[in-house]
């Protein structure tokens, strides 16, 4: 039986790794702040954390190890940047990792040159330094070989520690380490895509390539906005201002009845083992093969019992069977 850790969180620490070749030494789990000062997209009263709220998850993150904290420049209109700038500006000399990202704007990805240079010193003047920042999207319109460069230059002006990329296909990533390799520079260390257990599109694909290429793999909605853990298995419903209601991937699988099915096995494996959904979905992520460090949005201080159980979590092969057999597609009928 697995203890429950919400009495001794003190006596935890999420564990260390490297992300990719650079050296830089990463916790296991990301912090993501997509829920300072709204969730995701929206804002407005009652919605998201504010600044008080905000700077409480932070410094637990840190209580407990973790020492990245994600951003993006477009969350909740900016007001994550913000946010989390004014902790930086009280903590500067924290031992966190400060990560956004850049791309998405309300007329789809744009990845020009001038733009990713603007929006790096925005991003750098309103959170007070990037360690690591990222391409948020792949833009069509614009060539590895124009943005690349940006990205590459930051590094060597001592701008940022490392980039990366997000919401990469296998071609897409295939595309941009041959183009960081033919121009001379530097590679993108880290990759950040949707992936868990209902959508694992990357199996075979995007995380095999950055295996190989040593490339650090973090999955951002490790729990599909609440549907991994057991928020929607009896309620499939999406409330104003939940993560669900902000993610139309997962709006579509709750959907599925095939998909709500497959959640609900799932829900049952976990009580057969005597933990939460939560916490299997992310012990789940964090014994995949490849997978760095699952992005994992706090929202309040109960969330903190699931990161922690799944750190603490005996992983063995009857319980991989186990979940793989929740989620194995039906039998078609003859």
């Amino acid at each position: 039986m697995n203890r429950n850790p919400q009495e001794d969180h003190d006596m935890t620490k999420i564990e260390s790794t490297q992300l990719g070749t650079t050296g830089i030494s990463i916790s296991r789990f990301i912090l993501g702040a997509g829920v300072m000062g709204g969730v995701a997209t929206l804002t407005g009263p009652g919605i998201g954390l504010d600044d008080d709220g905000s700077f409480a998850i932070v410094e637990k993150a840190l209580e407990l190890g973790i020492n990245v904290v994600d951003t993006a420049d477009v969350y909740t209109g900016g007001e994550s940047e913000r946010i989390l700038g004014r902790w930086v500006a009280d903590h500067d000399q924290a031992p966190i990792l400060i990560q956004t990202k850049t791309g998405v704007t309300a007329d789809g990805p744009n990845l020009a040159p001038d733009r990713v240079r603007r929006q790096l010193e925005k991003s750098r003047t309103t959170l007070g330094r990037v360690d690591l920042f990222l391409a948020h999207a792949v833009d069509p319109n614009t060539d590895w070989s124009e943005s690349l460069p940006v990205f590459s230059e930051a590094i060597d002006r001592e701008a940022i520690l490392a980039y990366g990329l997000s919401n990469v296909s296998e071609q897409d990533l295939t595309g941009a380490l041959e183009t960081a390799d033919r121009m001379s520079l530097r590679r993108p260390s880290v990759i950040q895509n949707r992936y868990s257990l209902i959508a694992r599109q990357d199996d075979g694909g995007v995380l095999e390539l950055a295996r190989s290429e040593s490339l650090a793999y973090t999955p951002y909605s490790p729990l599909a906005a609440g549907l991994l853990a057991g928020r929607y298995s009896n309620d499939p419903e999406a409330r104003h201002g939940s993560r669900l209601s902000t993610q139309r991937p997962t709006l579509e699988a709750i959907e599925d009845p095939q998909t709500l099915e497959k959640v609900r096995r799932f829900d049952a494996v976990a009580e057969q083992h005597e933990v939460t959904p939560a916490v299997l979905a992310l012990g789940w992520l964090l014994n995949r093969p490849g997978v760095t460090a699952p992005i994992v949005g706090v929202s309040k201080p109960a969330h903190w019992d699931a990161i922690v159980a799944s750190a603490e979590l005996a992983w063995t092969d009857e319980l991989a069977d186990a979940v793989e057999e929740a989620f194995a597609p039906e039998p078609v009928s003859r």
